[in-house]
């Protein structure tokens, strides 16, 4: 059952946090920028954070899903040599 555990999927897991890790450096620099321009506007610094957590959400959502679709392709590669293996 091990064995099922490839490098490529291996390697896709461990880049997941860095993806995410991404998505909240922007985030943090996003945030940043909004408090500069909106310096003396609490409201308006609130809604441009938003648009930085909706940024944000969107960002981590690409890179779960990107990361997802490495797994699925490389399980998808292991199963047909699998079945190969077996047939043969």
């Amino acid at each position: 059952m091990l064995r099922l555990i490839t490098p490529l999927t291996l390697s896709a897991m461990l880049l997941a946090p860095l993806a995410q890790a991404d998505c909240a450096d922007e985030q943090a620099w996003c945030e940043t920028k909004c408090e500069v321009k909106h310096m003396t506007d609490d409201a308006a610094v609130s809604g441009c954070k938003s648009k930085c957590i909706a940024a944000r959400a969107a960002c981590s959502t690409q890179a779960g899903a990107e990361t997802a679709w490495d797994a699925t392709k490389e399980a998808a590669k292991d199963t047909k040599s699998f079945f190969k293996g077996l047939t043969e």
